[in-house]
This record gives structure tokens, sequence and C-alpha cells, in this order.
């Protein structure tokens, strides 16, 4: 279950809504895509950009599977004594995969490290968030667990960039991770919903985190916890939350379970949207009244249910 990169939101500052003239802004390649860092107001704006890089960069050296990190020697090791920020993100993980019924699991990692469906499925019953276990800071697998955070970690990683750009002084950020995780304070942003020739409308957001998971440019990257199979029951899934994290990992939630995930948002302070292909008309379903708040516009040939 790695972050859904696919069918990402596109973002455009909205023109007017801001007095404090033109961001500082810088983008950089981090944590497997781009990274972007815009801020309003800080009296070192440059300070307040490489702040929150830091931030990005050590949420990434704690949490990647793609280089030597804690969380890969937890991985190989079965147990470790998790740094701070490694510690909360498994804990959250745990918490929303509980909230969820499963539908995130951060255990994944044998199923996501799979070659084919065969091999899922002989490496399902290593899946299971309740048997991971943490005593004071140190957490641990059974035999042949792993852990993925793929689906949680960019979310944590642009709350923390974003905290970082308040401690500077800035009076409005944001933090787009590959489009697919994106943190805003301070001025509302219009955030497109894509499709494959073109935008199929917007919604605006003005404060908080955006999260989109879906799987039409890499297919198959979304798995099913509880089966080990693609999941594949809509086109897009997107969250809006009062933090990253949250709308990271219930973003990939949503696009597991589908429609009937919908009222698990509201749980967990969430809202968002479900994107289907019905029949060849493109559907979206929201959660009540998210039209409204978000002042959603829908392209043609969209339909709202």
């Amino acid at each position: 279950m790695k972050d859904a990169v696919a069918l990402s939101a596109v973002v455009a500052l909205v023109m007017g809504d801001l007095e404090a003239g033109r961001p500082a802004r810088e983008m950089r390649v981090l944590m497997g895509t781009t990274a972007e860092v815009q801020a309003w107001g800080a009296d070192e704006p440059t300070a307040a950009l490489d702040a929150a890089f830091r931030e990005l960069t050590e949420v990434d050296d704690a949490m990647s599977l793609w280089k030597e990190t804690p969380l890969v020697r937890l991985n190989r090791e079965g147990g470790l004594d998790a740094p701070p920020g490694l510690l909360a993100v498994i804990r959250s993980s745990l918490d929303v995969a509980a909230a969820t019924g499963g539908a995130f699991d951060p255990t994944v990692g044998p199923l996501v490290r799979a070659r084919s469906a065969e091999e899922r499925a002989r490496l399902l019953p290593l899946v299971g968030y309740g048997r991971v276990s943490i005593d004071g800071d140190h957490v641990r697998l059974p035999r042949g667990a792993a852990l993925d955070l793929g689906g949680i970690a960019k979310g944590y990683a642009a709350d923390r960039a974003l905290e970082a750009l308040k401690r500077a002084g800035a009076s409005a950020g944001l933090v787009d991770l590959g489009t697919s995780s994106l943190g805003v304070f301070g001025t509302p942003v219009e955030v497109e919903v894509p499709g494959r020739s073109g935008p199929l409308g917007s919604f605006r957001v003005e404060e908080g985190a955006v999260s989109s998971s879906g799987g039409a440019e890499k297919p198959g990257h979304i798995l099913d916890p509880h089966t080990g199979e693609v999941a594949r029951g809509v086109v897009l899934a997107t969250v809006v939350a009062p933090t990253g994290i949250e709308a990271d990992a219930l973003s990939t939630a949503l696009y597991v379970r589908g429609v009937d995930g919908l009222p698990m948002l509201a749980r967990r302070g969430a809202e968002g949207f479900v994107l289907l292909d019905e029949a060849g008309t493109m559907v979206m379903r929201t959660t009540p009244g998210f039209a409204d708040r978000h002042k959603l516009a829908l392209g043609a040939g969209v339909a709202l249910r």
C-alpha cells in the first residue's frame, strides 16, 4: 500500500485572497517526488524554506524504504527503539488502521514487495496491524512482518514542514509533496480534480490538508490489506482533513473501501469524495455538505450524486 501519486491534485493559489504579495518558493526532489514549499510573510524567507525542507528530509531519513533508515532496520531486525518521529507515525498508522477496519494497514509491507498475485496470497497471513506491539518507544514485529508507511509518511512530513514555516514567522504557507499530499495554512487554494484528459472540476481548501489516492497512472499499487488483491473499486479517493497525516492515511483507506468508506471520514473529523466510472459516466459521491463548504465545481460530463 504505497502512497498514491497517480490521479493527483493540481493546486493553484486563489488570486487576490492573500495580501502578503508573492511567496518565497522552492522545489526540491525529496521522498521520491518533487516537493514544493511556499511561504508568505516570513522575515527571513530563505531560512523559513530551509527549515521546512529540513523537516521533510528528517522524515525521509527515518521512514524511507529505499535507503538505510530506522524503518528499514525495524523491518529487518523485527524490533527497534524507534526515534520519536517514526514512533509517532507508527502509532498514528495503527490508530487509523483500527478506525478503518484495516482498510489502511501499515503491515502490508510483504504484499507491496511481492511480485505476483500468487506470492501476495502466500504472504497474506503476515499482514495484520493488531500484531504490532509497542512498549514505550520499542516497536516489535512478528517474524516475517514488515511496515510500509508510504501511505501516511508524506502527510506527516507535510505537517512538520508547515509547523516549521509557522515557527519561522510565515503568515501563510503551502507544502505540496508530489501533489498527492498537500497542506496549507493562511491562504485558500483551488484544487483541481484530475482526469485522464484534463481537470474534471475543482474545490477550495482554506486551511488543512488534502490527499488523493488513485490508480490510473500506476495500476496495482494500492492493495486491499484484507485480500492482498489490487483495490479497484474507485477511480480516485480524495480526503480533506485538519492534518496531513490523517488525510494521507484516510485517502488510502477510502480508495480501498470505496463509497462505503465515506461515513468513516466524519468519524475522524474529515470529509471528501470518491470518483467512480459508472458505465462510462464519471460520478462523484461526497460526504454531506462537501460541495457547499468547498465550493465544488464540476466539469461537463461529471455527475454529482
